[in-house]
């Protein structure tokens, strides 16, 4: 059974990069600028003696870098759901298609799509450790870092709130990266050093 699923889609204009009409109304000067950005050599640039052959090719050589396109997008993962139950993972990606009329870009159309997947063990206990980390972080993120100085106080916050040791350690490290961020003004602090050791005699 098919369990792929368009959930929207949508037409849209997106804004290109300019286009030879456009670009004929440029100066000198501007399509210069825009020559260097695209990393034409000037030399290249003042080959000829006539500047309209030299505007034609500075022309000719932005649309070559820089066609009036929207650059190509990879589809982007925007979600995942997983169910433990039935070992299915649903991901839902956007994909962006743009459309051509007579060789020149008329829209793009943005899609939704959905998919059911086989789930892993090791999908499951990823989304399990990522939890567990971004939940210590937000716990983190409501400290006052500056009493969390030294040794003892990480300890503290790793040990009496982790249940596992590896869970203890994961706080002691990410607390312990919080206050070196928070402190790295501070010539005279001097970061602990914590073990696993340090977390079992705890």
């Amino acid at each position: 059974m098919n369990t792929n699923k368009i959930i929207s889609s949508e037409k849209v204009i997106l804004d290109t990069p300019p286009d030879i009409n456009s670009l004929k109304k440029y100066s000198a000067d501007e399509l210069i600028t825009e020559c260097n950005r695209l990393g034409v050599p000037r030399e290249l640039m003042e080959a000829s003696n006539d500047d309209d052959k030299n505007i034609n090719f500075m022309i000719s050589e932005i649309l070559r870098l820089n066609p009036p396109v929207p650059k190509p997008q990879k589809p982007t993962l925007l979600k995942s759901e997983y169910d433990s139950v039935t070992m299915k993972k649903t991901n839902t990606l956007k994909y962006v298609k743009h459309i051509m009329n007579n060789e020149k870009y008329d829209h793009s159309i943005i899609t939704q799509e959905s998919y059911k997947l086989p789930l892993t063990q090791k999908e499951l206990d990823d989304q399990t450790k990522e939890n567990l980390l971004n939940s210590i972080q937000e716990e983190i993120s409501q400290l006052n870092l500056d009493e969390y100085k030294n040794k003892e106080d990480i300890l503290k916050f790793a040990c009496e709130n982790g249940k596992s040791s590896g869970e203890k350690y994961r706080r002691a490290s990410l607390l312990s990266q919080s206050v070196i961020k928070h402190m790295i003004t501070d010539n005279k602090y001097i970061r602990p050093r914590i073990t696993h050791f340090d977390i079992s005699v705890y």
